[in-house]
């Protein structure tokens, strides 16, 4: 399978992990028939409606127990060349991300996002000092039971 596949496939089985969280949740999911828009989803969060774009995150190769989401959507050219493009606040209110290894799944605001990638710890804060833990982003501030 060509690396372009692989990638969707592991994307479609993040969407379908997180689309079950949501409905376990009582959030109303709808995706956009053609798959041609900017975003996976739209959640209905009583009566507001959000764009959601669903990732997949991967440990970070050189921070043990920190996960790293990329907040980019990778385009095929015709000649299979890839193109990386970066999302706006016109196209998403939201990104769900999943993360396998620890079966563990987050909202985060566009809002709250830098615009490349994000980078959360798995450890306990209190593992870190007062001074870090400010700059740190957890893994437990941004679950699905927390955010949502």
């Amino acid at each position: 399978m060509n690396e372009g596949r692989a990638h969707q496939c592991r994307g479609r089985r993040t969407e379908a992990v997180v689309t079950s969280r949501l409905i376990d949740r009582g959030i109303a999911v709808f995706t956009p028939v053609f798959g041609s828009e900017r975003y996976d989803l739209v959640i209905d969060r009583d009566g507001d409606l959000q764009r959601v774009q669903v990732k997949t995150a991967y440990d970070h190769h050189d921070r043990d127990g920190t996960i790293v989401v990329e907040f980019d959507c990778t385009v095929y050219d015709s000649d299979g060349t890839p193109q990386k493009t970066y999302y706006t606040s016109d196209e998403l209110d939201a990104y769900v991300v999943y993360y396998e290894p620890t079966d563990v799944t987050l909202f985060v605001p566009f809002d709250e996002t830098p615009e490349t990638q994000m980078n959360f710890s798995l450890r306990d804060p209190g593992d870190y000092g007062e001074y870090n833990r400010k700059a740190i982003h957890f893994v437990g501030d941004y679950t699905l039971d927390e955010r949502l």
